[in-house]
């Protein structure tokens, strides 16, 4: 009742302070609701679904509100033109990935009590943790060596180090702690190399959500407002040497990337000890504008369907993608990052974007305001593999462990759907996969 309170405060707020419209002022509401209900429940739940859902309010809600507030210009289409959409299309997507991943499970258990029963359940194999652990470090090593490796063979392979971490605490193994150093080392080592900060900086966030839900008692408030400055400071950081280093190690296509850890040092050190360079407007403009989706949903509501017509439904195909392989199908069509925002947009873009058109941007160039739907409908399949899981988890208690490397290409709206469901699909296979093969060698997990 609180946070609800406190989110119908802002609304008369933001009208009488800054002059803020109807949908903006609902916007800012609705997200604050989001995120203090995402922060109150750390530690009582694996907050997965309320980490999403507060991330996509924040991109797609609040920070366009605040833009047109203060910097309109920048924004490429009018507030209540973009918000007349955003706003149903985000309010439909969090309600479907709630209203499903919270409905009461099978045993009436909390989250809490299944991490317990996969703790007990974890004690009696003792091995998993590490021939995950040695998976992990395979499979880390083959997609340092090379980077175009697939994804099954590569990426999945390697985040088993950081499930191994969560195998091994709860099996309370003498090794977990030397093995989460390790993890840990070998993240900031990918980050150096490839200049990406996404890998780091989720997993450690998903970490804390898990872990905390099993300590005796919930984090405090002040312990959640400070993790959460160190967040937020450690982000603003990130956007400060991002794109200096990415200058200077990117190429034009991701195969032209070069790692460059000095240089790493060099920015990091030299922002720390020169605060003016983290703490300006233009540096703090830059960082904002970065989690601005409404720049590029917006962007592509001024073209589709002016001048481009609708997909009409061609983000469907995204969801039979993932079943065929490249090498059976070599004509597959190129979607993802480059592709949309050349097609759906009038931005910048080139072969090496990081910049993407999130589903609910690609829910509007798809079936325009139908778009609502479809975010109602991701929403939906989202919570529906959090609800599954936890079903699986009464005969699997180990399953919950799971969660963070499923919902890892989930958890900001800045992918496309053929990214984010591919990451889904992708890990719920291979986890079954890896289930499969390792009870063949009488190591179940």
């Amino acid at each position: 009742m609180k946070r609800l309170l406190l989110s119908l405060m802002v609304f008369p707020l933001a009208i009488g302070l800054v002059d803020s419209s109807f949908y903006e002022a609902f916007a800012v509401a609705f997200s604050v609701y989001m995120f203090l209900t995402f922060v109150h429940r750390i530690g009582h739940k694996i907050t997965l679904p309320e980490c999403i859902s507060s991330i996509a309010a924040g991109e797609i809600l609040f920070v366009p509100a605040i833009t047109y507030w203060f910097v309109p210009a920048s924004m490429p289409l009018e507030s209540n033109t973009y918000f007349s959409y955003a706003l149903p299309a985000c309010l439909a997507f969090c309600a479907g990935l709630l209203g499903v991943a919270n409905q009461p499970n099978t045993l009436s258990l909390s989250h809490k009590q299944y991490l317990l029963r996969a703790a007990d359940y974890l004690k009696q194999r003792p091995g998993a943790s590490k021939a995950l652990f040695s998976i992990g470090l395979i499979g880390f090593l083959l997609k340092m060596s090379v980077p175009t490796l697939p994804a099954f063979l590569g990426t999945l392979p390697a985040y088993c180090l950081l499930t191994s971490v969560f195998y091994g605490y709860y099996a309370r193994s003498t090794f977990w702690k030397g093995q989460g150093i390790c993890v840990i080392g070998l993240l900031l080592l990918h980050t150096v190399t490839t200049g990406t900060f996404n890998d780091l900086f989720f997993w450690l966030l998903a970490g804390m959500l898990v872990l905390s839900t099993t300590l005796p008692a919930p984090p405090t408030l002040r312990i959640k407002v400070v993790t959460l400055c160190l967040s937020f400071t450690f982000l603003l950081l990130v956007q400060s040497v991002k794109r200096e280093y990415r200058y200077q190690t990117w190429g034009y296509t991701k195969n032209e990337r070069t790692a460059d850890a000095g240089l790493m040092v060099t920015l990091l050190a030299d922002r720390v000890s020169h605060p003016k360079k983290l703490l300006n407007v233009f540096h703090l403009y830059t960082a904002f504008v970065r989690f601005n989706q409404g720049i590029i949903i917006g962007n592509a509501m001024n073209k589709v369907p002016v001048h481009e017509a609708y997909a009409k439904g061609e983000v469907l195909l995204s969801l039979v993608y993932p079943f065929i392989p490249r090498f059976v199908w070599p004509g597959k069509p190129q979607t993802g990052g480059y592709e949309n925002i050349r097609r759906f947009t009038t931005l910048p873009h080139f072969a090496n974007t990081s910049i993407n058109l999130s589903p609910v941007g690609e829910g509007y160039v798809n079936f325009g305001y139908g778009g609502i739907l479809f975010a109602l409908g991701y929403g939906l399949l989202l919570g529906g593999f959090f609800r599954v899981a936890f079903q699986l988890a009464t005969r699997i208690p180990s399953v919950v462990l799971w969660l963070p490397m499923v919902y890892m290409g989930c958890l900001t709206m800045e992918t496309d759907l053929f990214s984010t469901w591919g990451s889904l699909v992708n890990s719920v296979f291979f986890i079954t996969f890896l289930f499969w093969l390792l009870e063949q060698t009488g190591i179940e997990l």
